[in-house]
C-alpha cells in the first residue's frame, strides 16, 4: 500500500505531537507518503465556533490522563505544557511552511518542536524568542535561519492557505487527515484512513 495522506497540525495541539509519531508509524509499515501541512488552530477554533477541550473542566481532566495513555503507547514523553491551550504559535507554523521543499529536513524540525512542546523540559513557549533560540541551541539548529523563514511573506501565505484548506474541506480542530477527498479527525481515526488508501490502491 502506498499514496498520500494530508497531516494537518499544530504545535498547540498535544494530539497533534502523538500524531507525528502515528503517522510515522503508518509511513514505515506501508510506504504512505505523508504530507505536513501546518496550520493555525486558533483560526480554524475561531472560524468553526469548536472550544479546546483545556477550556472545558471535565475535558480537560480526562485529557490528562488520555494523552499519557496515548502517548505511551507510541513510546513518548509525555508532560503537559502550561501555555495550553493559548499561545501563539504562527511563528514556528511558518517556519516549518518554509521547509516544505526539503521533506526531511521539515520532519526533523517537527519533531524537535513537538519534542520541545509536548515533553522537554523546561517547557517551549513557542511566543517568546528566547525560549525558541534556547530549543534551536539545543537542537543544534540556527535560530537566526528560523527566524528568516518566519518573517518571509511566502511562509505566512502558505500558512494561511494551508488554514484556509482545512477549513473550506471541514476540518474544525487538529490533528485532521485527508485521504482524497475524504477526512479523518484524530490520531486514533488513522485506521482509517489506512483503509481508505488501501482503497485506493
Amino acid at each position: 500500500m502506498s499514496g498520500k495522506l494530508e497531516f494537518f497540525f499544530d504545535y498547540i495541539s498535544p494530539f497533534s505531537y502523538v500524531a507525528n509519531a502515528a503517522v510515522k508509524d503508518l509511513q514505515a509499515k506501508t510506504g504512505t507518503q505523508i504530507v505536513f501541512r501546518p496550520i493555525f488552530l486558533g483560526a480554524i477554533m475561531r472560524e468553526t465556533g469548536n472550544r479546546p477541550p483545556g477550556m472545558v473542566p471535565a475535558k480537560g481532566a480526562y485529557m490528562v490522563k488520555d494523552l499519557a495513555r496515548c502517548s505511551a503507547r507510541h513510546d513518548l514523553p509525555f508532560r503537559m505544557n502550561p501555555l495550553f491551550p493559548i499561545v501563539d504559535t504562527r511563528k514556528l507554523l511558518k517556519a516549518t511552511c518554509g521547509m516544505a521543499s526539503d521533506p526531511i529536513r521539515q520532519q526533523a524540525f517537527i519533531d524537535i518542536c513537538f519534542h520541545h512542546m509536548w515533553a522537554a523540559e523546561p517547557a517551549l513557549n513557542p511566543a517568546d524568542d528566547t525560549s525558541i533560540e534556547a530549543m534551536c541551541k539545543e537542537a543544534g539548529i540556527s535560530f537566526e535561519e528560523i527566524t528568516v523563514l518566519a518573517e518571509e511573506s511566502e511562509n505566512g501565505d502558505a500558512l494561511k492557505t494551508n488554514t484556509a484548506d482545512a477549513i473550506s474541506r471541514g476540518a474544525f480542530g487538529a490533528p485532521t487527515f485527508f485521504v482524497g477527498d475524504e477526512m479523518f479527525f484524530g490520531h486514533d481515526r488513522l485506521d482509517y484512513a489506512a483503509e481508505a488508501l488501501a482503497a485506493q490502491a
